[in-house]
């Protein structure tokens, strides 16, 4: 049976390889590290091969900018996977998971797993991943698409949005009027109106781009899909709806006593 045809427990559970399990990772990142909190459950076979050190709780490292890409493993479920400041710059993003660190065979020995794989010779190689997570990046999608800067031509009180690309990706600046540049790190709301902005410019700074070349164009354009949201390409395109599915508003807690 070859590699491609080996089972799987996905964090999205895309794949039905182990049914009845489920792999729930908490990522943490900050800070040049990524600090993972791995969670099985109702996989005993992947507990007893990581206790056993036929497998290992691991984080991969990707950076697409400096061809960062490395695999860092714990025989603890915390653990933490670290990078230098030298070895990433731009995004950095953590794929955590469950790596195979010797070969092994599951066969019969894997009772979780689906009906597809009942009396399959399933020899797994050093190196495969036996749960997987969903990609995190070291920023949010808003912080990787825009960045605010202080424009003293700007009346007060108002902010305008410049495109830029940025070898190759898309960037885009919200120029505020000086009087707002302080008060946009502690006011969110302001922070989500320079994306609303950001996103009215979708249609026509991504009009002419092809996004098999574009992984964030590809991302936002997957995140829309994810939460029913039109893309900047169809007529009902609502840049505030779009913007609120990226990133949405949160509300102040208030005190009832106060």
């Amino acid at each position: 049976m070859t590699d491609a045809a080996l089972p799987v427990l996905t964090e999205d559970d895309s794949r039905l390889d182990w049914p009845d399990a489920a792999y729930r990772p908490e990522v943490r990142i900050g800070g040049g590290a990524a600090r993972i909190a791995h969670r099985l459950e109702g996989a005993p076979t992947l507990e007893r091969l990581i206790a056993a050190g036929d497998a290992r709780w691991a984080a991969e490292l990707r950076c697409p900018r400096t061809l960062l890409a490395r695999v860092a493993t714990s025989d603890a479920a915390e653990h933490e996977a670290a990078w230098g400041a030298d070895e990433a710059h731009g995004d950095v993003f953590v794929i955590p998971g469950v790596v195979a660190v010797r070969p092994l065979r599951l066969d019969d020995g894997a009772p979780e797993l689906g009906a597809i794989w009942r009396g399959a010779r399933l020899d797994v190689p050093a190196g495969w991943w036996l749960a997987r997570g969903v990609t995190r990046r070291d920023s949010t999608l808003r912080e990787a698409l825009l960045s605010f800067e202080a424009d003293a031509d700007l009346p007060p009180g108002t902010m305008r949005v410049e495109t830029r690309w940025n070898e190759g990706r898309p960037r885009f600046v919200v120029r505020l009027a000086r009087d707002l540049r302080a008060a946009v790190e502690r006011e969110r709301s302001m922070q989500i109106a320079g994306l609303i902005g950001v996103c009215a410019q979708f249609p026509t700074a991504f009009a002419d781009e092809d996004e098999d070349e574009h992984a964030i164009v590809r991302e936002i354009r997957d995140r829309l899909d994810a939460a029913g949201v039109h893309a900047w390409d169809d007529d009902r395109w609502d840049p505030a709806r779009a913007a609120t599915a990226i990133e949405r508003f949160v509300a102040e807690e208030r005190d009832p006593d106060a």
